[in-house]
């Protein structure tokens, strides 16, 4: 610093040049870097800013979608029952005592539907179909079906019976399957049977009090004969349940859009609201003048409780003014 200053002395004696020349331009140095570094320190607070809004707008549009998402979910899956229900049916032969007189040895089966628990929609019309898997054999004539809906108590809920048979195929036809269908016939591809449905209740709707749990079903013919039988419980759907269930993708979009639809509003009148706080303020002051209120009622009871006899000559003396 000495040699510096020394240098400064020998050139620069009357400080003319410091003063003129460096002082100002150092200044100037010193003014633009302060104006530069100003500038570049709003830039980045305004960048943060536009990154924070945007992070906060893409949150909360990620929110609002994925609620509207699961609201409709939630709907459908509470709404929606459930399509098909199948329950295998295994056939036996009713055992009667030899002095039963109403008994009769016809093919019986109970189906338990559910374990003490609700198995069908209230409100909702089923279709209770019978599968039967029967040979095309000349025993198999014409019979009839009895389909009995109970409850847990073992109470009757809804009766039905149906009458039913094969297809019927003439001789001929029969011959010309035959010869058609030998080498599947031979190699066990294919089956000579016939796949009976029996609609046992087309418009069925379970009771709240008493729900379905169990089936008894039972084939009116003796020389039946059949490979296997199923059960099936079919939503006959109708009105808004149908258009959810038959378009499914249409449905998801009306109903998703219309979600946000709702949710966006709520959040905007939310925003709205407490963005603007007079509504605070106002709060504040009525909430001041039932304090002051309370603090003006107290010292007039606190009185009255002193001088309980004031009111009541008050009152006389006006009685007495109004009389005069």
């Amino acid at each position: 610093m000495g040699l510096v200053g020394l240098l400064l002395m020998v050139l620069d004696p009357f400080k003319i040049i410091r003063s003129y020349i460096f002082k100002p331009i150092a200044t100037f140095g010193l003014a633009a870097a302060e104006e530069y570094k100003a500038r570049k320190e709003k830039s980045l607070n305004t960048t943060k800013n536009v990154f924070l809004k945007l992070f906060v707008v893409v949150l909360v549009g990620f929110s609002v979608v994925w609620a509207s998402i699961f609201l409709y979910l939630y709907f459908y899956y509470s709404y929606m029952p459930s399509v098909l229900h199948t329950k295998d049916v295994h056939l036996n032969i009713r055992d009667c005592p030899s002095d039963a007189i109403d008994c009769k040895a016809y093919p019986t089966a109970n189906v338990a539907l559910t374990n003490h628990h609700r198995f069908l929609m209230v409100g909702q019309p089923y279709k209770i179909i019978l599968n039967l898997e029967m040979p095309e054999s000349e025993h198999n004539g014409m019979f009839t079906v009895c389909g009995t809906v109970k409850d847990y108590g073992h109470m009757e809920i809804a009766t039905s019976c149906r009458m039913s048979m094969l297809h019927y195929k003439s001789d001929l036809l029969k011959t010309i399957l035959t010869f058609v269908f030998a080498p599947l016939l031979i190699f066990g591809y294919r089956e000579e049977k016939q796949l009976v449905t029996v609609e046992l209740f087309s418009n069925f709707l379970d009771d709240s009090n008493h729900p379905a749990t169990n089936m008894d079903i039972t084939i009116h013919c003796r020389d039946i004969q059949l490979y296997s039988a199923q059960l099936q419980v079919v939503a006959n759907f109708t009105g808004l349940r149908y258009l959810m269930f038959n378009w499914p993708v249409l449905s998801a979009v009306i109903g998703i859009t219309s979600n946000l639809f709702f949710i966006l509003i709520v959040c905007i009148l939310s925003w709205y609201h407490w963005d603007d706080t007079e509504w605070i303020s106002d709060i504040r002051d009525r909430y001041q003048q039932i304090v002051k209120g309370a603090s003006k009622v107290a010292p007039i009871e606190q009185t009255l409780a002193l001088n309980p006899f004031k009111e009541t000559e008050t009152a006389s003396k006006d009685w007495l003014i109004d009389e005069e």
